[in-house]
């Protein structure tokens, strides 16, 4: 079995140039899935696949194809 990649909160934030705050209302709003180890917030880890699926939810579409 291969282990997917997991991302820390503080890992996303600083990729995404965003607070740990937000990546949190993420997961807390259901638009982010996460696993908890724990139950403290530190031990939060966000699958790589989850990753995936919400920057592609969130990717806009062009209005009009490039001539």
């Amino acid at each position: 079995m291969v282990a997917e990649e997991m991302h820390t909160v503080a890992e996303l934030a600083k990729a995404w140039r965003c607070s740990k705050n937000f990546i949190y209302d993420l997961i807390s709003d259901g638009k982010l899935r996460s696993v908890d180890l724990t139950n403290s917030r530190a031990k939060t880890r966000v699958p790589a696949s989850a990753v995936k699926e919400y920057l592609t939810k969130q990717t806009r579409k062009p209005l009009r194809s490039a001539a």
